[in-house]
């Protein structure tokens, strides 16, 4: 796409630095210059001729100030596709505007106008232009005489919605409820949520408690009738029954030393039972849909135990992580792809499973794909036995497993599956697995010694499956 010659710009700046330069190169390419009536007065001031917003509009300034830039005719300049004449002339006395100079308030001065203006120019980048930084006034003055490029357009795009979400970040933070602390004491901590748990009793819950919470509530929505303990963010423990209470004890039995001090959170009903269970040992957060009143009259004894009701709602379509300058964006992990279902995976070592095999298998494939990676997870009869997270490297996550099983579970080895969330990359993780007394492996293959980890588990006579598909979970 060829260069655009700026021939219009808005300009409305709460920092001044360098803006008069800027603007008398703009004026001595041509360029027609609105302001708002702030930002004109400096400007006319600098000996620049501009046209003010309230000259263009017809409207003045309101509420002292909060409202100029917010204007039909000012967003439609920014927004028209100027390849579209019929839009063109909907501009009444104003005409396309090619480039926005733009900076905010700080966040306690609650600018409307800036970020929506920002926001408008961004979305309309194959034609407008956006500023939002004297750091990229150069770039924009040696770009003048040739036109501006769609990928600079693109690239200036990209750093005006980056702060207009650092800025609504900002003012999140600013209405968002004040936690003890984040992390550790020194950190300051909050939230701001719409999912609306109801804290039944005990001491406020923390910046951990949350995430803890959160990584628990996904590992139980995707294993039916189950009961999850995380600590630290990795399953300690997981369990399938038709009764929380059974499901509890197994999901405990996995690693109780673990689990001590973790978060219990039940797809199925807590009721008296289970309560009387948990109660047993020390747990941060208990947390489910539904808990019985019974329950909560049994969790009383512990009033120091957080006890929540968890709202039902929807997953989010998309996860975000910051990292610094930025933003990373991802779909959701989920567990419907059709290669995680047991009957599209390929059997390429040992006997076909069972039913009962079969339904481990995919209780071992959803832990340890809900597990730190690298994870490997050991199960037997519905319920983890030993969970290996959050190691660097396959093997290490094999062993941490199989240790963990040997610790607590040593007797349900024998005949047990395991599930690892990424490829064996070489034979020495499921060797280990083998020796142990593992009977089938799920994995999802890809492994340029794929060949050398499928022949150790076929002269061992150990099923192996492999999905496809991998879960890592950083």
């Amino acid at each position: 796409m060829p260069h655009k010659k700026i021939s219009r710009a808005l300009i409305s700046v709460s920092d001044k630095e360098r803006i008069a330069d800027l603007a008398r190169e703009l004026a001595d390419n041509g360029v027609e210059i609105i302001a708002s009536d702030g930002t004109a007065a400096f400007l006319k001031d600098s000996g620049v001729e501009v046209k003010t917003v309230t000259e263009v509009t017809g409207s003045p300034e309101l509420l002292d100030g909060k409202v100029k830039t917010l204007h039909p005719l000012i967003h439609a300049a920014l927004l028209a596709d100027q390849n579209n004449p019929q839009q063109v002339a909907e501009l009444k006395g104003v005409g396309p505007i090619d480039l926005l100079v733009i900076n905010l308030y700080p966040t306690s001065g609650f600018d409307i106008g800036g970020p929506a203006l920002a926001r408008a120019a961004a979305k309309n980048a194959e034609h407008v232009a956006v500023i939002t930084s004297p750091n990229q006034y150069q770039e924009l003055i040696d770009s003048l005489k040739l036109g501006t490029s769609l990928e600079q357009r693109r690239d200036w795009a990209i750093s005006a919605l980056l702060l207009t979400a650092k800025y609504d970040l900002a003012l999140l933070k600013e209405r968002s409820e004040p936690l003890r602390y984040g992390e550790n004491p020194h950190q300051d901590g909050s939230i701001a949520t719409n999912n609306h748990h109801q804290v039944l009793q005990g001491k406020a819950m923390s910046f951990n408690n949350y995430l803890d919470l959160q990584a628990a509530w996904q590992l139980s929505r995707d294993c039916e009738k189950s009961v999850a303990i995380v600590k630290h963010g990795i399953p300690s423990g997981l369990a399938q029954a038709d009764s929380s209470a059974t499901a509890f004890k197994a999901a405990w039995t996995c690693d109780p030393v673990s689990a001590f001090g973790g978060v219990v959170v039940s797809a199925l009903e807590i009721d008296e039972e289970c309560a009387t269970e948990i109660i047993k040992g020390f747990v941060e957060v208990v947390a489910a849909n539904e808990i019985t009143e019974e329950a909560i009259k049994i969790f009383s004894a512990k009033p120091n135990l957080r006890v929540v009701k968890l709202a039902r709602q929807a997953k989010d379509k998309f996860t975000i992580r910051e990292i610094d300058g930025g933003f990373l964006f991802q779909t959701q992990d989920s567990f419907d792809n059709t290669r995680d279902r047991f009957e599209n995976w390929q059997l390429v070592a040992g006997a076909t499973a069972d039913e009962k095999t079969a339904t481990d298998l995919l209780l071992a494939w959803r832990i340890a794909g809900k597990a730190r990676s690298n994870a490997v997870a050991l199960v037997k009869d519905g319920a983890a036995i030993g969970i290996g997270a959050g190691s660097v490297s396959r093997v290490d996550a094999a062993r941490l497993a199989i240790s963990k099983a040997h610790e607590f579970n040593k007797s349900k080895l024998l005949g047990s599956v395991a599930a690892s969330d990424g490829f064996f990359p070489f034979p020495d993780g499921v060797e280990a697995l083998i020796a142990s007394g593992v009977a089938a492996i799920v994995q999802p293959g890809g492994s340029l010694k794929d060949d050398a980890v499928i022949a150790a588990a076929q002269v061992a006579g150990v099923t192996m499956y492999l999905t496809g598909q991998r879960h890592f979970s950083h």
